[in-house]
């Protein structure tokens, strides 16, 4: 008896697992090991980090660019919505919020902002229950990063961005 056909039977089945292994898990792990680090900085999940600008040797988050200054947090809306609020500045500016599996599920930027401010409420299926005026963004997961970015356009902005980028929150209700 031939056993080659079991040995491409074993690899197609070995093959197969490993990617399914990737294509699921692998995500999740991205995001797992994102938000423990970001959480660390901060001081725990639901709290603001500001990082310094981005450098060659100094990139906490990926693929950054110097010419932006960010501010992330680790959300946790299992129990309770979360309320986010930003001031928004007169150059370009965005907030983005990522789902436990690295699924971009919500953009907004300065254009749609339509004002020097915005507030939004972050919650799951369970605990969304109207916003108070505020619009309401379901998370497709109970945990995930919310990820804001502003402009700086030339040195002389650096300071007052960052000193209006300092203001956005990200506080459960």
């Amino acid at each position: 008896m031939k056993t080659w056909p079991m040995w491409i039977a074993g690899t197609i089945v070995l093959a197969a697992v490993f990617h399914i292994l990737t294509i699921f898990a692998l995500p999740y792990g991205i995001m797992d090991r994102a938000m423990a680090g970001i959480a660390a900085q901060a001081g725990g999940v639901n709290k603001p980090l500001y990082p310094e600008p981005a450098t060659a040797a100094a990139r906490g988050i990926v693929r950054p660019s110097p010419d932006l200054l960010y501010t992330a947090c680790v959300y946790d809306v299992g129990a309770r919505p979360l309320r986010i609020t930003s001031p928004v500045p007169d150059t370009y500016w965005s907030l983005s919020m990522f789902a436990a599996n690295t699924d971009n599920f919500f953009v907004v930027n300065d254009r749609q902002a339509n004002a020097g401010s915005i507030e939004i409420i972050l919650a799951t299926d369970d605990t969304a229950n109207g916003g108070n005026g505020a619009p309401v963004v379901v998370a497709p997961s109970s945990r995930g990063i919310i990820l804001f970015r502003s402009l700086i356009a030339s040195d002389e902005e650096r300071a007052s961005i960052d000193a209006m980028r300092r203001q956005s929150g990200c506080e459960p209700l």
